[in-house]
């Protein structure tokens, strides 16, 4: 059977890519042929390519630029018609025609379209989007109820070919892990006897990190033994870095850049702060949790991700000082 599976880009930053790569490594490639379509990794992210590819996943990885994407997935498509299902994770509205251009191409494939996103408003556009989804797919899976909701219509949960997609992780890799949390402490300056709170992801609009640091900056201003450890990049680091300088935390505030040893750091919090903006069900709550660690998110995160006690939500607009007394208490 022949899969081509679509998705954002390779690296492993990216939750969906993440999710993508768990997939495809505990799926039997000897009875499935995949094909993964997908982007060029970020320069600043390790790639997920090298494991895919070892176990037997042929990568095509194609420009970044949307318009440009959209004509070589068109062109691959023309040339290669026999595919079986073609599993396409999707976030966008341009996502609905691409599906009917996938359906004229590959009239034999059944399509699954894969919701990861909500992020409001809803607007007139996206009710349209809905409509050209519903026309061309085949089955809908969402990381959450929510998630499929916004990409692919209100009532689509209700629909006998929808179903949720559990953004589940590997319980050989996230698990409590002593050696672990004191190495990457240890690699970082952080004491026994200080607390670490922790981030991993994006530092983009979608994570919130001013918000975040606001947060910090109350709980550390009410426990001196805190420390806070960021894990990723993105497109607002130097602002949340110069933040960090004006707030007078640069020797509190660690950066650690891209990792793609994310347990490792998982275990090194005392409690993982998620105040985002908006998201799906994100992969890092479930790897904080995998990992035993309490977790603080804001109440824009569905709660579908909370599949342990150790999560705790709070509103946005909830002051810091609330947020960091209860990131002391949890």
């Amino acid at each position: 059977m022949r899969i081509l599976m679509i998705s954002n880009h390779l690296g492993v930053q990216s939750g969906v890519q993440r999710y993508v790569q768990n997939l495809l490594l505990h799926l039997d490639l000897a009875r499935y042929q995949v094909d993964l379509f997908v982007g060029q990794c970020p320069p600043d992210q390790a790639s997920t390519a090298p494991a895919l590819q070892a176990a037997g996943v042929q990568i095509l990885a194609v420009p970044d630029h949307k318009k440009d994407r959209i004509r070589a997935l068109w062109a691959h498509l023309r040339a290669h018609k026999d595919y079986d299902i073609i599993h396409y994770h999707t976030a966008s509205k341009i996502g609905a025609p691409v599906c009917g251009m996938m359906r004229a191409l590959c009239p034999r494939a059944k399509i699954i379209v894969h919701s990861h996103i909500v992020y409001p408003p809803l607007t007139l556009a996206w009710h349209a989007a809905h409509l050209v989804y519903q026309c061309f797919a085949d089955y809908f899976l969402g990381c959450g109820v929510a998630a499929g909701r916004f990409v692919f219509g209100a009532h689509i949960d209700q629909k006998p070919n929808f179903a949720v997609a559990c953004n589940a992780v590997d319980q050989s890799r996230f698990h409590p892990d002593a050696a672990a949390r004191a190495a990457v402490r240890a690699r970082y300056g952080v004491a026994g006897t200080d607390r670490l709170a922790g981030f991993v992801g994006r530092i983009n609009h979608q994570k919130n990190p001013l918000f975040l640091l606001d947060v910090f900056a109350a709980l550390a201003a009410a426990d001196p033994a805190w420390k806070l450890l960021l894990v990723g990049t993105g497109e607002m680091e130097a602002e949340v870095r110069a933040a960090v300088q004006a707030q007078g935390l640069q020797d509190r505030v660690l950066f650690a850049g891209v990792q793609d040893d994310v347990p490792a750091f998982m275990n090194a919090f005392d409690v993982f702060l998620l105040p985002s903006n908006f998201e799906g069900s994100p992969v890092t709550l479930v790897e904080a949790q995998g990992c035993g660690v309490p977790c603080l998110a804001s109440a824009n995160v569905p709660n579908d991700g909370a599949v342990t006690d150790l999560v705790h939500f709070l509103p946005l607009d909830a002051p810091p000082a609330v947020w960091a007394a209860t990131a002391q208490r949890i």
